[in-house]
């Protein structure tokens, strides 16, 4: 046929068009690796995000996570101290104001950021509105596993349009998991894995010290004394008390009454009949209580100089919050109870070690000074 031949100029002219067709729709099919993934947008009451992937939380809930987790808000103060220790920059505000002996521990640009408050507890405080405006990519719970915590979630994930996951953090044994939960979850791995595996290391250091102990020898008695008076304590067998179990004392504030927020009234009496081998005071109270009754001064801890401040910077060694603060304290009471169990060069190589990891500073001599006195 005659290439001028108006049929055949009409197929060539429809085949031409049929490949472009083609072409383009190749085209929109493939992802366009060169461009940048959007930011998220509203869309409605719900935030979208481009490029999520699925993670399943403690409470068993799966939930659709950005790729790039860059601004977290914490639920409460455990979830507040866990994500501290292992993204420290990430904060887009506080459930609770940091303390001051908090603030030279913290980046600069995250010192003054708002607070949201709390989710759960007697004081929670939550504030939605703020929350929600300071656009975090996911909120984080961090803590005991509660019977409605999957509803609790979901409650909060629905109300903010922000994804939200627990991660338990139970017990001491629970944090080498709780570390690496949270560093699959922000993609920080390597660091998660060094803060899981001190955890774990100070649990095995104190089974092998209460095994010494176990064998024979009578545990050293404690009480630990809180507020003014001193006569506030934390019972025995109580999430608050486990530094000093871990630790292989005795706390002899053994309560069938246990108070929910792990303080309990005790009287002089009381304490007098106890005698403790140790006492333990918080908040720089030891000289005030000391000089101003002298009942004190008939326990066998006065008497024997056994009675110590609880290092507070930046957190309580010993009880509060109930979290990773803790883990070093569970090396300076086995140090307090049995030092020639543990050395006074151990327990300063292990918070310096600590400090180190958990804190993201390093301790000067006179650091260490101050810390254990």
């Amino acid at each position: 046929m005659d290439k001028n031949c108006p049929l055949k100029r009409s197929a060539m002219n429809m085949f031409r068009l049929m490949i472009c067709w083609f072409l383009c729709g190749l085209a929109l099919s493939q992802p366009l690796f060169a461009q940048k993934a959007p930011d998220a947008v509203s869309s409605g009451s719900e935030t979208v995000y481009p490029a999520m992937w699925t993670f399943t939380d403690s409470a068993g809930r799966t939930v659709q996570i950005p790729q790039n987790v860059e601004k977290i808000a914490p639920s409460g103060p455990m979830a507040q101290i866990f994500l501290f220790t292992l993204v420290p920059d990430r904060f887009v505000g506080w459930s609770s104001k940091p303390a001051p002996e908090l603030l030279p521990y913290l980046p600069q640009k995250v010192r003054n950021l708002p607070v949201f408050g709390q989710f759960y507890g007697t004081s929670s405080t939550l504030n939605l509105e703020a929350l929600i405006s300071a656009k975090p990519d996911i909120i984080i719970d961090v803590g005991e596993r509660k019977p409605s915590i999957a509803r609790d979630m979901d409650d909060v994930q629905s109300r903010t349009g922000i994804p939200t996951v627990f991660i338990e953090a139970s017990s001491f044994e629970s944090y080498g998991k709780t570390y690496r939960d949270l560093g699959r979850l922000l993609k920080t791995e390597a660091q998660a894995e060094k803060l899981a595996q001190f955890s774990e290391s100070a649990v095995a250091f104190s089974k092998n010290v209460q095994d010494k102990i176990g064998k024979g020898r009578p545990k050293v008695r404690l009480y630990y004394g809180e507020e003014a008076s001193g006569l506030v304590t934390i019972a025995a067998g109580s999430l608050h008390s486990q530094t000093i179990e871990f630790a292989g004392l005795t706390n002899v504030a053994d309560l069938s009454n246990k108070g929910g927020s792990g303080r309990n009234q005790v009287s002089m009496e009381q304490l007098l009949l106890w005698d403790p081998d140790i006492i333990l005071f918080t908040n720089g109270a030891e000289a005030s209580i000391l000089q101003k009754d002298s009942l004190f001064r008939q326990l066998r801890a006065v008497q024997q100089g056994r009675v110590y401040d609880i290092p507070v910077e930046p957190y309580n060694w010993i009880a509060r919050p109930p979290s990773i603060n803790r883990l070093v304290g569970i090396y300076w009471l086995a140090h307090l109870a049995y030092p020639d169990l543990v050395s006074r060069q151990m327990l300063e190589s292990k918070v310096r070690e600590f400090y180190f990891l958990f804190y993201h500073t390093t301790l000067s001599d006179a650091d260490l000074k101050r810390l254990i006195k």
